[in-house]
């Protein structure tokens, strides 16, 4: 058992290969841990890292122990970045996100249950002391988390300067209720279309649904996956997010880990034979996460595969006993996953500046406005 009065100390993981020793302690502490949800899992983000670590990226997992028991993973990396080739600096980052990209969902630091304030209290002690970063940028946090708000503290008293920035909002569905539950919650448009699309299903020749429950069978659905996904954001002369090669590598790495350990919920829904719809769902820790979807739009357009295979995936969770159909967050794009429930969360991003880096940007500003001045007469 743990003693609260035993010295903290931190172990630093920079090597692919002791990340990957990492698999099973990083699993095990996740589960322990308030902040556990799939995309922190050691399979997501060690996959994650194997693809999209560049040259200018250097691993810095930071684990926290309280005597020889392990209390925290901060699952970090460090980016080397310029600003306008005037000045170099380091960036801190969560594994599984990158600036302008989002592949992940819901990060944080992982802490045991009570832990939290102690392990991200030693976690920026140890970032100042051993000077790994000027600034840390942490997409996509359940605003609910403990960490932003003891972070926001902690920070303030080591004098960085921090910003909440981006609100997202992330729909999701409870399900504790019933299907019936869930269905009253909607509104009488939305039941209604439900209805009306399911008596069309009912018409069509051999209609079905099936999810992808054998490995042997992973690569046929992937690329099934891939091209009903790509069919939909062309017909609307969009990039698919599989048109990126990193993402579709990604994902080929990552989802039959996921299979494996029967957290895949890839379904489909065909009719004679045919796929026309996709989702790719993550089943874990009692609910569903909608990741990726896809649609052949040259079917019938007045049947919406896509709101009947949604329909089906959450009737399937309720038979599960699972408690939420998680959205995800929004894009620009998703307004329609508004129509399935009025319940969201709030998702952000958070910036933190150490002293110096704002110092010397200001500086390098000032230097710039006075040299143009100078050139301009004024």
């Amino acid at each position: 058992m743990t003693n609260k009065t035993d010295i903290l100390h931190i172990q630093r993981i920079n090597t692919s290969e002791g990340f990957h020793s990492l698999h099973e302690k990083w699993n095990a502490l996740l589960a322990e841990s308030p902040a556990n949800n799939f995309f922190l899992r050691w399979e997501w983000l060690y996959s994650w890292w194997k693809v999209y670590k560049e040259d200018n990226h250097n691993l810095c997992i930071l684990l926290v122990f309280r005597g020889k028991d392990l209390i925290g993973i901060a699952p970090f990396y460090i980016v080397h970045k310029s600003w306008r080739s005037l000045f170099s600096y380091k960036r801190l980052m969560f594994l599984g996100t990158k600036e302008g990209s989002v592949i992940s969902e819901y990060m944080d630091v992982i802490c045991r249950d009570g832990e939290e304030e102690d392990v991200l209290r030693k976690v920026m002690e140890f970032a100042v002391h051993e000077d790994l970063c000027d600034d840390i940028f942490l997409h996509i946090m359940d605003d609910s988390s403990k960490t932003i708000n003891l972070l926001k503290s902690i920070s303030h008293n080591m004098k960085f300067l921090h910003i909440a920035v981006d609100k997202i909002e992330s729909p999701y569905i409870r399900l504790n209720d019933g299907y019936n539950g869930f269905l009253n919650s909607l509104s009488s448009t939305m039941r209604h279309n439900i209805r009306a699309n399911e008596r069309r299903l009912e018409s069509c020749n051999n209609a079905a649904f099936s999810k992808t429950d054998d490995i042997s069978k992973f690569d046929r659905d992937f690329e099934e996956l891939v091209r009903l996904h790509q069919c939909r954001w062309e017909s609307r002369r969009l990039h698919g997010s599989f048109s990126n090669v990193k993402f579709r590598e990604f994902q080929k790495m990552v989802m039959p880990y996921i299979l494996r350990n029967g957290h895949l919920e890839l379904r489909f829904l065909s009719v004679s034979g045919k796929n026309i719809a996709a989702l790719y769902n993550i089943r874990y820790n009692n609910k569903i996460y909608f990741y990726q979807s896809g649609l052949d739009t040259a079917f019938d357009k007045k049947l919406a595969p896509g709101l009947l295979l949604h329909n089906h995936s959450i009737k399937e969770a309720v038979s599960c006993g699972l408690k939420e159909y998680d959205f995800l967050p929004m894009g620009s794009l998703d307004s329609y996953k508004k129509h399935w429930t009025t319940g969201y969360r709030n998702v952000c991003n958070i910036y933190m500046a150490r002293p110096g880096i704002v110092k010397h940007t200001m500086a390098v500003r000032d230097k710039m406005k006075t040299a143009y001045h100078a050139v301009r007469g004024f």
